[in-house]
């Protein structure tokens, strides 16, 4: 049986926040990369080497992009865009999905028509998924939307607010324990504003339904660097919502996303903020610490660290590569954890203890 904290729902709040966009409308579709003839780097002149593929025009515009392709073996892949018809931007490592062999994670572009690909080889079958979230005329104001609070918790924007009705969930939750607290980040390809952050969060849902094939978004909660905090996957804030997000220990972790590419560049100190806050609340209301470690058994799995059956000692708050063959969160923020730790912990001991502990379901 489930109990909830009777407190906890007793005190859920209707607040204000930071401007946030409508994210408008949602639509995908896909396209096939032409690898044509590619362009081989000057440094490269052995067969084999990487290659970068012609400009990709897509059918249409887009916000983000992601890529699968039918051998399923590994490929190192970048990808550059153009922003409706100005030049290039940067190249951006694009990270695997996790638990999703022959898939890439989504890329955040925002507003682009093109792209390029620099590839370690020529993968068999290659295809761009796309997603276009197209804005209303609420679009580029702001935007005070609907947030809940929970006793302890910072003011979460709910489901509702980023356009999760469209990417409803596709079964019921499954509901498992929080023994950690995973932290991931996203990859963007362009800089973001907060009149962009709801429509992160939808292309993102929508291209884990639609190109992974998963039930709903992978994360349990997403942060953007302005500090707003997201309700990710459907099922509850407080309940122990089995997410997509770090092969071989989903069952027992909560998974929080940053919007963002953090390899080089830091987190923000207000997103911080917000992300000791929100893990501090969310593990102490499943009655677990926020410091210390834990002994976690793998379920395993292609993209996991650690085979099915073994034990991997975990910090309470660990980065997603601690347990994933992944960058993930990026090195810059991964050196940032500690100092995660540290506020949180100190936020942790300002919450009373939870009324009523919740109790997982049984799987």
């Amino acid at each position: 049986m489930r109990r909830s904290s009777t407190l906890a729902l007793l005190t859920c709040l209707v607040l204000p926040a930071g401007a946030v966009a409508s994210p408008g409308r949602a639509s995908d579709f896909e396209d096939r990369v032409a690898l044509g003839a590619p362009e081989r780097p000057r440094a490269v002149a052995v067969p084999g080497g990487p290659v970068i593929t012609p400009v990709q025009r897509a059918p249409r515009r887009f916000d983000l992009l992601g890529l699968r392709w039918s051998d399923r073996r590994s490929v190192e892949i970048e990808v550059r865009t153009r922003r409706d018809g100005h030049r290039f931007g940067p190249w951006t490592h694009v990270e695997d999905a996790d638990a999703q062999p022959g898939r890439s994670d989504p890329v955040w572009t925002g507003a682009a028509d093109a792209y390029q690909l620099r590839l370690s080889r020529p993968p068999r079958g290659l295809r761009a998924h796309f997603v276009r979230v197209r804005g209303d005329p609420r679009a580029r104001t702001a935007v005070a939307p609907r947030t809940v609070r929970q006793l302890g918790s910072p003011a979460i924007v709910p489901r509702s607010e980023w356009g999760g009705d469209q990417c409803a969930p596709r079964r019921a939750p499954a509901t498992g324990r929080v023994d950690v607290a995973f932290v991931h980040h996203t990859v963007t390809a362009a800089e973001y504003g907060p009149q962009d952050s709801a429509a992160m969060v939808l292309a993102i849902c929508r291209y884990h339904q639609g190109s992974n094939g998963w039930d709903d978004i992978g994360y349990n909660f997403l942060v953007d660097r302005f500090g707003r905090v997201f309700e990710g996957r459907a099922g509850g804030i407080d309940q122990a919502v089995v997410g997509a997000h770090t092969q071989g220990f989903n069952a027992l972790s909560t998974g929080v996303a940053n919007l963002g590419t953090f390899e080089a560049v830091e987190q923000t100190p207000e997103a911080l903020a917000s992300l000791s806050r929100l893990l501090a609340w969310k593990l102490h209301l499943h009655g677990t610490p926020v410091q210390g470690t834990v002994a976690a058994t793998s379920r395993g799995g292609s993209h996991s660290r650690y085979p099915a059956g073994a034990t991997a000692t975990l910090q309470r708050i660990s980065g997603h590569r601690d347990g994933g063959l992944t960058a993930c969160p990026g090195a810059a923020l991964y050196l940032q954890l500690p100092q995660l730790r540290t506020l949180a912990v100190a936020h942790a001991a300002t919450l009373p203890p939870p009324a009523t502990l919740v109790t997982p379901l049984t799987p």
